[in-house]
């Protein structure tokens, strides 16, 4: 099972920085900060010593590179995740980072929201893989998905505490609804739940039926992807 709350080491050079990115993730549902360091050497002894569940790591330290440190920590297999942070936009940093297991990776400057997304995703990844008694396909699948979306954007217009609410009304239910009673369940108007049902069957997180009557236009009903 996933311990009450998963413990986060944070790395960064700037020490407000460091001090901002720690409080605000202490501040989020799920987590805790055991540590925070500002160089290679004392991110590397914090990780041996306290084992940290998640590291959100600055690439750029001034006594290394946090992707030689994410290296080192794989070459040891020490069981942690890394959420990677940059102001560098070089593609090959960031393809590095992913090929080393990276969960995610931010580009400075992002504003907060884009790390509570972050961690969210990884919280419910960190559900689902305790949830899961045996593996199987559909298990593997579902973990996959959660971690090559983490670093996807969000479509524009899309908002995500709206698209959890709404994701959130349709797993409540089994079956098939309505786009009216999506939208009476999660509170929003019928209009913006349309908008954000149209993503979710695009990005093949929901799924559509045509309901045909005796007179009118067929209705179109939801439900979660199975």
């Amino acid at each position: 099972m996933v311990q009450e709350r998963l413990h986060v080491l944070v790395v960064d050079d700037d020490f407000m920085i460091a001090r901002v990115h720690a409080k605000y993730i202490e501040s989020q549902q799920g987590y805790k900060v055991i540590g925070v360091a500002y160089n290679y050497e004392e991110t590397l002894t914090k990780i041996i010593e306290f084992r940290p569940d998640l590291v959100i790591l600055d690439v750029y330290l001034p006594d290394g590179s946090g992707i030689d440190l994410l290296r080192t920590v794989r070459a040891r297999r020490i069981p942690c995740d890394v959420i990677l942070i940059t102001a560098a936009k070089e593609l090959d940093v960031v393809e590095e980072g992913f090929r080393l297991g990276a969960f995610d990776y931010l580009i400075k400057p992002f504003d907060l929201d884009h790390l509570r997304d972050s961690l969210i995703k990884y919280k419910q990844y960190k559900e689902r893989l305790s949830k899961s008694a045996s593996l199987d396909q559909k298990v593997v699948d579902d973990l996959r998905k959660m971690r090559s979306s983490a670093g996807k954007p969000v479509q524009s217009g899309i908002d995500f505490r709206t698209l959890e609410r709404i994701k959130a009304s349709l797993l409540r239910h089994n079956g098939f609804q309505s786009s009216e009673e999506i939208a009476r369940s999660a509170g929003v108007s019928r209009s913006t739940v349309q908008k954000y049902l149209a993503y979710l069957v695009e990005e093949k997180v929901a799924e559509e039926k045509l309901l045909y009557g005796t007179v009118g236009r067929p209705q179109i009903l939801y439900r979660p992807k199975v």
